[in-house]
């Protein structure tokens, strides 16, 4: 219903001849109220269409003035000072010629009828008649404007949102873009270490690898995925990770046995476990210890990682720093604003880090 009259006022406004033949069709219906109203103040037909006709185009005339030339000149441009002023003149002229309606009208009625006395003429009403219709009007066309500016401002902001969702869609892709060659360059750089090695768990590498590219190229396209296979994904890394840092890494990795239809956004776990490898183990002089544990509590994801850190070097598991990170943060702020929890800690010797999401089904 809404859309309706909204359509229908669009379709009068745009339409010149249309909204000329409202404003006569409203300006003769004025014109019928004003002498119905005198007629039945006065026993004087003729009294009451010398005030009709005097009135009608003082009232226009003031109408008009306010609409087009006050009200968006000065009141709608905050010139509240000229406006109150020439407000008030055009309110005073409009009431004088309004009495010099009443005055002609009292000669030319005198000159017939002597036995007329002024007080019949009511000036009072036609001077309150005559306001009545001017602020209506003015009201009329403020509402009608105020629709308008209105319709305007959110045809502006639906606008604005639209560039928004698109410009957000083309950094998630970017961002994406960004964390497969970041993710394939580390593991690339695992199983080079094993094949210098020549370690017999190069074969397994190269076949998880290959369940690595096939999640990441085929089915990481869509903007969310089932958590059970982005946790599958994310156990391949580990897995890998475990083979290349064997002998100097303790692990510990806690994983729901079911996850059901919870849906989470591909790759957004991920750079929070390279991280604790690439700074908290390979950069550690002795044995290091990652713990990764992921609890499931309604459709509240609860990811925990703590890691072991080595003090002497600089910028270790810095959230700000490397593409990894700064895109999962990113993500993160684009795909969950408002529906995730982050807090990182960051010691001598560990750094952690807590995230809670709200998945969708």
């Amino acid at each position: 219903m809404k859309e309706k009259w909204l359509h229908i006022i669009q379709k009068i406004s745009s339409s010149g001849s249309l909204r000329i033949s409202l404003h006569v069709l409203f300006w003769l219906t004025v014109g019928y109220f004003y002498y119905f109203i005198f007629i039945l103040n006065s026993d004087f037909p003729k009294v009451s269409l010398i005030f009709t006709i005097g009135l009608l185009p003082v009232a226009i005339l003031e109408t008009y003035i306010f609409n087009y030339l006050l009200i968006p000149k000065f009141l709608s441009n905050r010139k509240y000072g000229k406006f109150f002023y020439l407000s008030l003149f055009t309110v005073l002229v409009s009431t004088w010629l309004s009495f010099l309606i009443v005055f002609y009208a009292l000669i030319n009625i005198l000159n017939t009828e002597a036995s007329l006395e002024p007080a019949t003429l009511h000036p009072e009403l036609q001077v309150i008649s005559l306001n009545f219709i001017v602020f209506f009007a003015i009201a009329v066309k403020q509402v009608k404007r105020a629709f308008f500016m209105q319709q305007e401002k959110n045809e502006l902001e639906k606008a604005q949102l639209t560039t928004q969702l698109k410009l957000k869609e083309a950094e998630l892709k970017l961002l994406k873009a960004q964390v497969h060659p970041h993710f394939l360059f580390n593991t690339l750089n695992n199983l080079y270490g094993l094949t210098l090695e020549k370690s017999d768990e190069a074969p397994k590498l190269v076949l998880q690898l290959s369940e690595i590219l096939d999640y990441i190229l085929y089915r990481c396209d869509a903007p969310k995925v089932l958590l059970k296979e982005d946790l599958n994904n994310l156990k391949n890394y580990i897995d890998i990770e475990k083979i290349r840092y064997s002998h100097k890494l303790k692990m510990t990795v806690e994983f729901p046995k079911h996850t059901g239809k919870l849906q989470i956004a591909p790759l957004i776990l991920l750079p929070y476990v390279e991280n604790a490898f690439k700074h908290g183990v390979s950069h550690f002089p002795g044995t290091a210890f990652v713990k990764i544990s992921l609890s499931v509590s309604g459709k509240n994801l609860n990811f925990h990682i703590e890691n072991t850190r080595n003090p002497l070097v600089k910028n270790g598991n810095n959230t700000s720093g490397g593409i990894g990170m700064a895109n999962a943060k990113r993500r993160l702020d684009l795909l969950y604003a408002g529906n995730y929890i982050l807090e990182v800690d960051k010691k001598d010797e560990t750094f952690s880090v807590n995230l809670t999401l709200k998945l969708e089904e």
